[in-house]
């Protein structure tokens, strides 16, 4: 199948309506040319209008749409050298000098309307007194939503049983670490004492992850289609998503706690630290040497925790659905590894589950936002778009922790009980 640029229709248009004044003569045909204004990109009159900020054609209007959804800037392979002109040969511009010709024009990128102007396939409705050229109707955006809320009951029902059983495992997490008053309702995380009331500077952290790892087997085990993938396949997504469920829930205990750019807290109420300047007293009082050293080794990793996870969750401040999302996605992400000289990981049925479970919690989302009154609807994929990012920070800072524990453990400077260690490093386990 090919695809045929509406730049290539256009200029084709130009080639035969030419050929065809020819032959009439200049004195029996009026050109396009002298009925209307023209294109400002490529100088076509037919099908002009204002689009986008200034006068075009709809085939750039089109083409311009599509460059800046698709998100996939086009390079040209001539140093941006290319003729635009309205000509036979204009139909072989590059798709990188035209898309350059549209900025230079005016054309601008906020005054594409985010639920109008989608790519997707048109859907023709049929009915009885339709012709074959008839134009099918439009959809309004507001119309589309109720249909969406009825594909997506059921997802949306998925999504919420994953977000009950995750604030049931932060619930009991707080107090299996001392966190009497759990107020779900207010703080849904862990809702930390709001000071630095008993903080002290970590010192080995393998302890403080330890409660986290025993519930991290119970979290996953209870997420739908997990318990049904291959022994091997569950045992690759645990061990590769147990440091991303750390760091994003003593991301989520940081960002409720009070903002310091120097710190990044840990459930246990202990807490890395980046920079020893302008630090709580609080925290100040239980420095050691031994533990400052330890923390300036740890200072770029806790930087980047800070930067790259704890800043983004205060600003975006996530509800406890959009977490659960973001968790889900996190673990249950495909994956196609081959281990030496043996099998994939994953089967074709692993890979067939997560897939479904994925595109299900995505849609639950969808869901939850559409049916919120108080969501702007023309907003809510920017607000998806935010929260679906989170993961890439966490995906970073969970990388580099594993180096991070590596560099403890060789160097002695943190111990790992067997669980903690098994799951983290893959350690401890029979070899067959």
């Amino acid at each position: 199948m090919t695809f045929c640029d509406p730049m290539d229709q256009t200029m084709s248009d130009y080639s035969s309506h030419g050929d065809e004044e020819e032959e009439a003569g200049p004195s029996t045909i009026k050109t396009e040319e002298e009925e209307g204004p023209c294109c400002l990109v490529c100088g076509r009159v037919a099908n002009t209008g204002h689009h986008y900020g200034v006068t075009a054609c709809l085939g750039c209007k089109t083409f311009f749409r599509r460059v800046v959804l698709q998100k996939n800037s086009p390079k040209c392979k001539y140093k941006n050298q290319c003729r635009l002109e309205k000509s036979v040969n204009a139909k072989r511009l590059c798709r990188s000098c035209r898309y350059k010709k549209c900025l230079d024009v005016g054309m601008t990128e906020d005054a594409l309307h985010p639920c109008r102007d989608v790519i997707g396939r048109r859907v023709r409705h049929h009915s009885v007194d339709s012709s074959p050229i008839s134009t099918p109707p439009s959809i309004s955006p507001q119309l589309s939503i109720p249909k969406m809320i009825s594909l997506c009951e059921a997802d949306h029902e998925l999504l919420q049983t994953i977000t009950g059983m995750d604030v049931d495992i932060r619930t009991r997490t707080a107090k299996k670490l001392g966190v009497v008053d759990v107020n779900v309702d207010s703080i849904h995380f862990y809702s930390p004492t709001p000071d630095y009331t008993n903080v002290s500077v970590n010192h080995g952290i393998g302890p403080s992850l330890k409660v986290d790892i025993i519930y991290l087997k119970e979290w996953v085990n209870r997420i739908p289609g997990y318990p049904d993938l291959s022994k091997r396949y569950q045992e690759h997504l645990l061990r590769r998503f147990c440091l991303r469920y750390t760091v994003i829930e003593h991301g989520l205990y940081t960002s409720q706690m009070p903002k310091s750019e120097n710190v990044w807290f840990l459930s246990d109420r202990t807490c890395l630290v980046k920079d020893f300047e302008n630090l709580p007293v609080e925290i100040r009082r239980n420095l050691t040497p031994k533990v400052i050293r330890e923390q300036k080794l740890l200072a770029p990793f806790t930087e980047m925790l800070i930067r790259e996870v704890a800043t983004p969750l205060r600003i975006k401040k996530p509800d406890s659905i959009e977490i659960a999302t973001v968790k889900t996605l996190m673990l249950l992400k495909p994956t196609c590894l081959k281990e030496v000289g043996g099998e994939y990981l994953a089967t074709e049925n692993d890979l067939r589950i997560v897939n479904e479970v994925r595109n299900r919690v995505i849609a639950g989302l969808y869901t939850h936002y559409a049916k919120n009154p108080n969501m702007d609807q023309e907003k809510v994929p920017f607000r998806m778009s935010e929260i679906l990012d989170l993961t890439g920070g966490v995906e970073v800072c969970a990388a580099r922790a594993l180096e991070e524990m590596h560099l403890l453990r060789v160097f002695n400077l943190s111990s790992f009980d067997q669980n903690s260690a098994e799951v983290i490093f893959g350690l401890y386990r029979d070899i067959p």
